[in-house]
């Protein structure tokens, strides 16, 4: 088919020009009408058809589109490669624990938890008395029937007893993802191997939480009332909300002194339960001639919410 393009590509129309005196010939690439019908023709004969555009010299032309999902494809089988050498590497390192059980008389689960205690002990090495109590007491809190092993059952439950309603089904899916080797058997040595990433992720929420606070500390003075801390919450708990009886027991929580004036290290107490881990850093005064008068709409809507006036107990 290409060749019959080509021939009728050559079909062209010489038009005559004159050049200084001489006489040039301008080839024309276009094809006629009539000259584009008969190479359809002739190239569709006998049931052929035509597939994608050719060059004069028969090189066809790709669409993007068949670029983009050859590029898929590939991409697709190369994803598929890589869950191959994940599941290959996965049966090489059990069946390797299994023979080495094997050797040493042992269960697979008993080398495990050896492994498990070496990681531990390196982590404790390198925490301090308080982290260590905290560790040990937080264990203890979701080891429900005092075992000395908890799973998604045992965490589901007290995540629903604090006031953080949990399906086991999502208990699972939130120990699965945080990494543990098994979501129904988690010892205090697989507990503490959570914890370096517990510890990354409460400084996210930390300094999410720093900025909101710095929003309402608009007169950088490290404290805000009870009314802004309400406001705070209400804001952080989402499009869902929270509880109002539940925000309330915070704001209680945080007003430790009674005073109406809570500073950052008091309402991280009351939110997580422990002292924070960032040290809290009031706004720039930019930042804080803005959060009063742009980020608050007016200076009445932030004399309201942040004076030293307490509407309430």
């Amino acid at each position: 088919q290409s060749a019959k393009w080509r021939r009728q590509a050559g079909d062209h129309r010489m038009d005559q020009a004159s050049v200084g005196g001489g006489r040039a010939q301008r080839r024309e690439v276009l094809m006629t009408t009539d000259g584009l019908s008969r190479a359809i023709r002739e190239s569709t004969e006998g049931g052929g058809r035509l597939e994608g555009l050719y060059l004069p010299d028969g090189q066809r032309v790709d669409p993007p589109g068949d670029r983009a999902a050859e590029a898929a494809v590939a991409e697709a089988k190369q994803g598929g490669r890589a869950l191959t050498r994940v599941a290959r590497n996965y049966t090489h390192r059990q069946h390797h624990q299994s023979r080495r059980a094997e050797r040493e008389r042992k269960t697979v689960e008993e080398l495990e938890d050896e492994e498990s205690a070496k990681k531990a002990t390196a982590i404790l090495e390198a925490s301090n008395e308080h982290e260590k109590i905290m560790y040990r007491d937080l264990f203890n809190f979701f080891d429900v029937d005092k075992d000395r092993t908890w799973g998604s059952i045992e965490f589901a439950q007290r995540m629903t007893d604090i006031g953080c309603d949990t399906s086991v089904e999502s208990a699972s899916n939130l120990l699965y993802f945080a990494g543990v080797r098994d979501v129904d058997r988690i010892t205090f040595n697989d507990f503490v191997q959570l914890m370096p990433k517990l510890k990354a992720f409460r400084k996210v929420l930390e300094r999410d939480a720093m900025r909101s606070f710095q929003a309402k500390d608009v007169h950088r003075r490290g404290w805000i009332n009870r009314k802004a801390v309400t406001e705070l919450l209400v804001a952080m708990s989402g499009p869902d909300g929270s509880d109002e009886e539940h925000i309330n027991r915070l704001v209680r929580a945080a007003d430790r002194e009674r005073t109406g004036m809570i500073t950052f290290d008091f309402f991280i107490r009351a939110l997580f339960g422990s002292p924070p881990i960032l040290a809290y850093e009031p706004p720039s005064r930019g930042d804080a001639l803005k959060n009063r008068f742009c980020l608050c709409g007016n200076a009445a809507a932030v004399n309201d919410s942040d004076s030293d006036q307490e509407g309430g107990p």
